[in-house]
């Protein structure tokens, strides 16, 4: 094997390291979603123990990235495609760690909450958006990373709904502890969504080579 078909073939693991990633990372945010609906205390504690494992998996895949990089030099289009998916992973165990967030707030919500379906669409949406962006990076699409920015401007428009609504209910008929506890909750999944929307534009970096916001 040639010099350069091992180092195409290093590039393809790296990426499929990634997607690997990705698929873990909508999982937990699955699960926490699924918990903050059930008030699953045991699925709550098992997102928040088992952190760890992202985040050591995005230091291994920094680890190699860098290794790579330092020992092929890659040409500019290549060394892109190294960058991505180190931005990626990074955006990955954000996520990751908004999850758990999700979860530590939600363990401290008492009871049912009016406003659990409103918060699941805005979750159910950000979860949307984060696998259209992996899917993106694994066919390397830029016109499905570019439905990101409606996506994530429904999204914004959800929360922002959301907040309204949560604040105006400063009347007894919900407590002032637990509309604390939901704005939390909310901004946590908003900012899901915009790491979601980070992933398409380095979809879309990788392929041209120029930064685009989609926000």
């Amino acid at each position: 094997m040639s010099i350069r078909s091992q180092f195409d073939s290093q590039l393809d693991i790296v990426k499929m390291n990634v997607l690997k990633m990705g698929r873990d990372v909508d999982t937990i945010l699955n699960d926490a979603l699924k918990a903050f609906d059930s008030a699953d205390q045991a699925l709550m504690d098992k997102i928040i123990n088992e952190d760890y494992k992202i985040n050591q998996l995005e230091l291994s895949m920094h680890d190699e990235i860098i290794l790579l990089i330092s020992k092929q030099q890659p040409v500019a289009s290549d060394l892109r495609k190294l960058i991505v998916a180190l931005k990626i992973s990074s955006d990955l165990e954000r996520v990751a760690d908004l999850a758990v967030d999700l979860s530590k707030q939600s363990k401290r919500m008492t009871h049912a909450t009016p406003f659990q379906n409103q918060i699941l669409e805005i979750g159910m949406k950000a979860q949307e958006m984060l696998l259209i962006a992996l899917e993106s990076y694994e066919n390397t699409n830029i016109l499905a990373a570019q439905k990101i920015a409606n996506m994530d401007d429904r999204v914004d428009q959800m929360y922002g709904q959301f907040i309204r609504e949560l604040f105006s209910r400063q009347d007894g008929t919900i407590e002032i502890n637990q509309i604390t506890q939901l704005a939390f909750i909310g901004r946590f999944i908003e900012r899901i969504a915009d790491y979601a929307t980070n992933i398409a534009e380095w979809v879309i970096y990788e392929v041209n080579g120029k930064h685009f916001d989609l926000n």
